[in-house]
Formats: structure tokens, C-alpha cells, sequence
């Protein structure tokens, strides 16, 4: 074969190569695209606390949905159950008081506290029929709050007050949505609870002898989520902490018609959303709060007392790191 018909053939095979490869691509430009997966919901649990309505708001006011979010919202009413559900995996996050995070890390040590919704400043309270007139009063009382959370450290403040100890009571093991009826049924003499439990027990007569506006800093509330689901769903939780400001702006801006969206949404669980004794949180705020410190205005030094408090209790035997379990870098 010449020189001429090696070069001809070879154009010819190339130009049926081409062919070939521009009718593959075009078919393939012809097919439709695979169907992206959906990403499962977000499965957020939350205690009633009105720190944590924002949440509620952004989901009712469409601020999830226009962020491409799909949140599932469920309120146990039973803060042991909800904590042991997250724990088990049940739920990505949970709305709890940074104490409670703290023993949280007994089960499930990878969390960590992505937004500070609130502080307690007078919504946590200690209640009782009048407050004790002198340490000799309070000795051998019963005291009721859930055990190996928040509430221990307020009732020991409380204590102080007196010289007293845990050792010159007895603590009663009860959730805050049960101490009203252990009081009712004299299982109690003090209780520890929370708003909307306290004005259900002021209505029957109990008083406000301790609150949290007496410790101010130390009782810190906000959304804590597995550190595995921060890794594989960076991008969704800063768009839900961007929806969250952005619904508490909104609650700010119009109180009134929050409150009644509020009260629809939570009808038989509780008919007051008021957000008296608790300081809702904004992004300020939450950029404050998350810078080391060594008072009650820093959330690292907060953690750090309950830390030091549950290790002295037995509770925890090893002690996690404020560092491990503070985590600013999603604040928008």
C-alpha cells in the first residue's frame, strides 16, 4: 500500500473515532440526570423552654424550607428521655442546659454546643411553700431536682447561702415536669423547676425562694448536635443557625404575634410561651459567650465548673474539654 492510501485510511478510521465519541457524548447529554438523594431531616428534640422557641418559629415561619432544610421537631416533655434518645442516636441534636451536656458526655462523648439559645436569669427556680428563716430550717429537707444535671449546682448555690452542703439535705430525684405534683403530694419540701412548670406552681400557692437570677451566667441553654453530623452536614447547620437568628429577630420584632403562633403550635402541651426570666440570645450574644474566659460571661468557664462539680460528684471519671465541647465555627 502507498505512502498516500496509509495516510487516507488512517484519516478515515479517525473520523469514524470522532464520530463515534461526539455521538457517545450526545447520547449522553440526551439521558437525564441521575436524581440527586435527598437529605434526610434534621431530628432536633427540645424540652418547653421558650429559649428554644426560635426553632419552632423558623420552621413555622418557612425560614427552613426557603433554606433548603428539612427539620423534625419533637418535644418529649421528659428531659431524662430526650437526653437518653440522643444519646442512643435518635436524634441529631438536642436543645439542653450546657450542665446537662456535660453528663451527656458519659454516653456520648462526641458533642459538642453549636449555639447558645439562652440564660436562665430567674426562669429556673426553687420553689416551695415560704423560704426557710435559718440553716437549722433547711437541715434534712427534701430537695428535688433531676439528678446529674443543671439543677444540682443551683440548689448547691442555693445551699451556700446557708453554710449547707448536699450532705445536710436529701436530694429527691425528679424531672422539673414533676416536681408541681411531688410538692402537691408531699414528696418534696423544694423543688427545682423551669418556666412553664413555675407558674403552674404559683398558681397553687408555691413561691420563688432561689432562682437563677441569683447566679447569673451560670445556667446556659442552647442546641448541641454529634460532632459525626457537624463533620457530614457542615453546610445544613450553619443554614439552620442562619434560620434560627433569623426567626428570633422576627419573635423580637413582633413579641405579640409570635407568642400566638407559639401558643397554636404548642396547644395542649402548655399555654404559656412567655419569656420572662430568660435572656434569648442573639448572634452577639453568642459570639460573646463563645470566647474563653474565666467568668460566668465565657461559656468555656461555665462548662468548666460543671465539669469540676460532676467529677467532685463521681459522676464523671474523665473529664471532657471545654474546647471539645464548645464549637463557634458555625455562628453565620
Amino acid at each position: 500500500m502507498s505512502r498516500t492510501n496509509d495516510v487516507s485510511a488512517m484519516r478515515r478510521r479517525l473520523l469514524q473515532a470522532a464520530a463515534a465519541l461526539a455521538g457517545g457524548l450526545l447520547s449522553a447529554c440526551e439521558q437525564p440526570a441521575a436524581p440527586s438523594v435527598a437529605a434526610p431531616p434534621l431530628r432536633i428534640a427540645m424540652d418547653l423552654w421558650a429559649g428554644y422557641y426560635p426553632l419552632l418559629l423558623a420552621q413555622e415561619l418557612g425560614y427552613f424550607k426557603a433554606a433548603g432544610l428539612e427539620v423534625e421537631v419533637s418535644i418529649p416533655e421528659n428531659t431524662r428521655r430526650l437526653l437518653s434518645d440522643f444519646s442512643a442516636g435518635r436524634y441529631d441534636g438536642v436543645c439542653v442546659s450546657m450542665g446537662d451536656m456535660v453528663t451527656l458526655t458519659r454516653s456520648a462523648p462526641a458533642i459538642s454546643m453549636v449555639l447558645a439559645s439562652d440564660e436562665s436569669a430567674g426562669a429556673d427556680v426553687l420553689l416551695g411553700r415560704a423560704p426557710p428563716a435559718s440553716a437549722a430550717a433547711l437541715k434534712g429537707k427534701r430537695i428535688g431536682t433531676s439528678l446529674t444535671g443543671f439543677g444540682e449546682l443551683l440548689v448547691l448555690r442555693f445551699l451556700a447561702r446557708f453554710g449547707l452542703s448536699f450532705d445536710d439535705v436529701k436530694l429527691v430525684n425528679a424531672d422539673a415536669s414533676e416536681v408541681l405534683a411531688m410538692l402537691e403530694k408531699g414528696e418534696l419540701d423544694f423543688g427545682h423547676t423551669w418556666e412553664p412548670y413555675v407558674s403552674q406552681a404559683k398558681a397553687k400557692g408555691y413561691a420563688a425562694i432561689f432562682s437563677s437570677a441569683d447566679t447569673p451566667g451560670l445556667i446556659i441553654d442552647g442546641l448541641i448536635f454529634h460532632r459525626s453530623v457537624i463533620e457530614a452536614r457542615t453546610d445544613a447547620l450553619r443554614l439552620l443557625l442562619a434560620s434560627w437568628f433569623r426567626a428570633l429577630a422576627w419573635w423580637n420584632s413582633y413579641p405579640a404575634e409570635g407568642d400566638q403562633r407559639l401558643l397554636a403550635l404548642l396547644k395542649g402541651k402548655t399555654s404559656d410561651v412567655s419569656r420572662r426570666g430568660i435572656r434569648l440570645l442573639g448572634l452577639a450574644d453568642n459570639r460573646a459567650k463563645f470566647r474563653p474566659g474565666d467568668t460566668d460571661a465565657s461559656a468555656f468557664h461555665v462548662v468548666d465548673q460543671f465539669v469540676e462539680h460532676f467529677v467532685g460528684r463521681g459522676y464523671l471519671v474523665r473529664r471532657p474539654k471545654a474546647l471539645d465541647l464548645i464549637d463557634p465555627r458555625l455562628l453565620p
